[in-house]
């Protein structure tokens, strides 16, 4: 750990920031970012990289249907307008709500070699 804090609290502070140079430095060393977090740097790229933001929010709804597994389709399609209204106040509200409800997925384990 650095003066600056563990690598998890200078990625709250670069996405409150919104400096994405240290965003994707401070993520690439995290290795898992959480659905929360993934969103407070997808709010980032609709500000400061809006090119890169349509692929960046499909990318998020992938991971908010397949870490949330009571997700219900209704849920997902309203995500995915909300996804669309963002900046919107009441947009980011009911993503960081359905974010909050997301578990990680099991990290799955490398297949052992197999032997001939």
């Amino acid at each position: 750990m650095t003066s600056d804090g563990s690598a998890h609290t200078r990625l709250r502070r670069a996405i409150q920031a919104g400096n994405l140079a240290i965003i994707h430095v401070t993520a690439a060393e995290l290795g898992y970012i959480t659905l929360r977090d993934a969103l407070g740097i997808l709010m980032v790229i609709e500000r400061e990289a809006e090119e890169r933001f349509d692929a960046a929010a499909v990318r998020w709804a992938g991971r908010l249907a397949l870490e949330t597994p009571d997700l219900q389709l209704a849920e997902l399609a309203g995500a995915l307008e909300s996804l669309d209204a963002l900046p919107d106040e009441h947009a980011q509200r009911v993503l960081f709500g359905l974010a909050e409800r997301a578990r990680p997925l099991a990290r799955k384990r490398a297949a052992p070699p197999s032997v001939t």
